[in-house]
């Protein structure tokens, strides 16, 4: 046999990992353009299926904080519309300072998920799973 008819599993391992660095990358783009997140997780789904190890609990990590950036995101915004109901715009008084609490619930969640995306990406080029060891039940 050839060296070229033979089969690679080293090809397949490196297109599993650079599928990972994409959805990281895409994840991370998603501060800049919301729907590369969505991009970023329908690629996560498809790559997830055929890859293991290290690969897939980042993958299944990636799934997991695209569900809680959505929740975060519909907990915002509902929060937010609750105080809109509250205190209407062109009102005044302390009832405005309630629309700083849904924005602050959403700014802090962006620092947090960039901070986890950061966190996960020098996990896996460590070649580690995608949290410290500390936090390793909230991957699982």
């Amino acid at each position: 046999m050839s060296e070229f008819s033979r089969p690679s599993r080293d090809f397949d391992r490196n297109v599993s990992k650079g599928g990972v660095l994409l959805v990281y990358a895409l994840y991370i783009a998603r501060f800049f353009t919301g729907i590369s997140l969505l991009a970023g997780v329908i690629l996560a789904y498809i790559l997830r299926g055929s890859s293991v190890g290290v690969e897939r609990a980042h993958l299944n990590w990636l799934v997991r904080l695209f569900w809680y950036d959505v929740a975060f995101i519909i907990g915002s915004a509902a929060l937010f519309l609750a105080c809109f109901m509250t205190e209407p715009p062109g009102s005044s008084g302390p009832g405005q300072l309630l629309f700083l609490l849904p924005i602050g619930i959403f700014v802090v969640w962006n620092i947090v998920l960039l901070v986890a995306l950061i966190v996960g990406l020098r996990g896996f080029l460590a070649g580690r799973g995608p949290l410290p060891e500390r936090f390793r039940a909230l991957a699982e």
